[in-house]
């Protein structure tokens, strides 16, 4: 059992470590090539902090346990919403700019209710997992070709900029600043690796432990599993809002849930027909939907999300771990 537990830490700082090292690394290059910020914030940030959950679900599927790749990508798209959003805004109010919501939002709403309608009819196969990416590619060719202007510090931030501000990581960010971009390929490269390796120690722990307390390798995707792999989203927002850039939460959680629910959807259908479990289908699926529009609603009245609005969706998330393993 001690080496269960071993498995699952080391895994789970190995994916948190090597998220870190991509994502300086992608926004290192992004920053070389010119690119502004608010598209590193919906695109390699927000992806960049799913690679874990990438890794994981992967690995998943190779070792025969869709259960914890459906249920990770369900159980952190609901982490992103309740938990993570949530956290942001008890903080500090999370300020949500209307273009933000009227179309990442409306983007994330149609990747969700699609992505529980295919689930429910039909098993996540080659044919879904080729039209999911090929929405995801959509999604970033116009997420780019719509953001043309100069880079506004101002308005957004990175995760550069984050690190920039954390004490013990200001130094080892001015060093890394002035690297040039064979350092900074080098530097995701790196994260890659480290990340694929930690997701399959992650996963081998992780179904062991399910085995272990008795229950569903779904289950522990929907939670154990998802929690872990947002840690990258979750310091990222919660860091945000401590430094008075609580707007970057809700961001960097919607294109991490469109990332979750297309990328990773996408990936693991090519890679193998993967069936839905039924408890999820029945449960879970709704619950997606509900956590999803709850956050864009109350993003959008008042574009913002109250501090009290905040504590209401984490005693959202605990009444949803309940229910799951009640």
């Amino acid at each position: 059992m001690a080496g269960t537990f071993a498995s699952v830490v080391v895994g789970l700082f190995g994916l948190v470590l090597g998220a870190d090292f991509l994502v300086r690394g992608a926004v290192r290059i992004a920053q070389r090539l010119g690119v502004s910020s608010l598209v590193i914030g919906l695109t390699l940030v927000g992806f960049g902090t799913s690679i874990p959950e990438t890794a994981t679900a992967i690995h998943a599927v190779l070792a025969g346990a869709p259960g914890v790749a459906v249920g990770n990508i369900v159980g952190a798209n609901i982490a992103n919403c309740l938990l993570i959003v949530g956290l942001a805004a008890a903080i500090a109010p999370v300020a949500v700019p209307e273009a933000l919501i009227r179309r990442e939002g409306s983007a994330l709403t149609v990747a969700t209710l699609l992505f529980v309608a295919w689930g429910t009819s039909f098993p996540l196969g080659r044919a879904s997992g080729g039209v999911m990416l090929i929405l995801l590619a959509l999604y970033i060719w116009m997420t780019f070709s719509q953001e043309s202007t100069p880079d506004d510090r101002d308005e957004e931030t990175t995760t550069a900029d984050l690190a920039r501000e954390e004490g013990w990581r200001f130094a080892f960010w001015r060093w890394t600043g002035a690297w040039p971009m064979a350092t900074a390929l080098i530097l995701a490269g790196g994260g890659v690796l480290l990340i694929v390796y930690s997701g399959g120690a992650f996963v081998d722990g992780a179904v062991e432990l399910a085995y272990f307390l008795g229950v569903s390798n779904s289950a522990i995707g929907l939670s154990v599993v998802a929690i872990g792999t947002t840690a990258p989203e979750m310091v990222t927002s919660v860091v945000a809002a401590l430094r008075g850039r609580p707007g970057l939460a809700i961001g960097n959680a919607i294109g991490s849930c469109f990332y979750n629910l297309l990328g990773i959807g996408g990936l693991i259908g090519l890679i193998s027909p993967v069936p839905i479990p039924e408890g999820v289908a029945r449960f879970d699926f709704p619950v997606l939907v509900a956590a999803t529009l709850l956050v864009l609603v109350l993003a959008s009245t008042g574009r913002r999300i109250a501090r009290v609005e905040g504590v209401a969706l984490i005693a959202c998330y605990a009444v949803y771990l309940f229910a799951i393993f009640r």
